[in-house]
């Protein structure tokens, strides 16, 4: 059983103790590349030595500088680093392919359901996928595109006249907005929200039942959670850790 998981993003790690079995909130966000802020959690947590970490990433070069940190300290990485180590059924045409968040993300979503109900997973972060957990108990696929910042990214870049704004931060009310940095934030909000809404509806017409809408991400904001729910009648909810309940899942699974 691990003490602590860890979710390396793209540029914010995770961290969440573990208690009796169960995930010990709130969970910790550092810069991914900030050593000494690990170190600083690390040593918060208690003494080195005897600590069993478990940990996931889609970057292996950050993995494998994460594992040996935690090595260097006297102390036990379990690493999630094959999707063969998530004990889900993977319905896909290329199984070892599919980015370990997304399989984590569905076995979480699977352990906190009914047997036979589908479940669609939105995760907001740098990108934004939209999973399917079939009601058969399997990964079955889903969408990828570009997230709030990245989107907000590209209109800085490729155009000459418009600044980047955050659109994470608190919405402007609207449409329409009445000044440019409001017609971003709201035109990155919908189109996001928007996109989602038109997947979900696809994948709840291929499913057999009624399937539940899991929410989670780093950029998972309330307006664009509020705006996804606003939409559907499926129960939904919303999952911050979701990511890293899938890790501390996988984990028991290998122990």
């Amino acid at each position: 059983m691990p003490d602590a998981v860890v979710d390396i993003g793209n540029s914010r790690i995770k961290f969440c103790r573990v208690a009796d079995g169960k995930l010990e909130l709130p969970v910790r966000g550092l810069p991914a590349d900030d050593l000494a802020s690990w170190e600083r959690l690390a040593t918060d947590w208690g003494p080195a030595g005897g600590r069993t970490w478990a940990v996931a990433s889609t970057d292996p070069e950050r993995l494998r500088q994460f594992v040996g940190w935690v090595e260097s300290r006297g102390e036990r990485a379990i690493a999630i680093d094959s999707p063969r180590k998530v004990p889900i059924g993977v319905s896909v045409d290329h199984p070892g392919r599919v980015g370990i968040d997304r399989l984590l993300n569905v076995l979480a979503a699977k352990s906190g359901g009914r047997a036979g109900e589908p479940a669609i997973v939105v995760d907001a972060g740098s990108a934004v996928t939209v999973d399917l957990l079939h009601e058969q108990g399997s990964f079955a696929g889903g969408v990828i595109f570009p997230g709030l910042r990245l989107m907000a990214r590209s209109l800085r870049e490729y155009t000459a006249a418009l600044p980047f704004v955050d659109a994470t931060t608190a919405m402007p009310p609207g449409p329409p907005g009445t000044n440019t940095e409001a017609a971003i934030k709201l035109g990155l909000l919908h189109a996001v929200a928007g996109g989602v809404d038109s997947v979900v509806r696809e994948m709840a017409s291929r499913c057999a039942a009624a399937p539940r809408l899991i929410l989670t991400g780093g950029d998972m904001a309330p307006q664009l959670a509020g705006l996804m729910q606003s939409r559907h009648q499926f129960r939904s909810e919303i999952r911050p850790a979701l990511t890293l309940e899938g890790i501390l899942l996988a984990a028991e699974s290998l122990s």
